[in-house]
C-alpha cells in the first residue's frame, strides 16, 4: 500500500493497494495453467483512478481471479 501527501498539513489518500488471499494464492499454484490474462479500465464516479485485475484458467477451463 502507497500513500501520498502533497502537503504535510493535508490528509493522507491511497495511491495504490494491492490484495491476494491466501487460498487464492495456492490454488493457483496447485491448479492452474502458467498464463494469466491481464485487463484494466478506469474508475469513473466519485473515486477515480485504474482498476487492474489478472485471471487464469484451471483444468476445467474456468475463470480464476488470481
Amino acid at each position: 500500500m502507497a500513500v501520498n501527501r502533497v502537503m504535510s498539513e493535508s490528509l493522507p489518500h491511497f495511491k495504490r493497494f494491492y490484495v491476494c488471499f491466501e487460498a487464492l494464492k495456492r490454488g493457483w499454484k496447485e491448479g492452474c495453467r502458467p498464463i494469466l490474462g491481464l485487463d484494466g479500465c478506469f474508475l469513473k464516479g466519485p473515486f477515480k483512478g485504474k482498476m487492474l485485475s489478472a485471471v487464469g484458467k484451471d483444468e476445467n477451463n474456468q475463470m480464476y481471479q488470481v
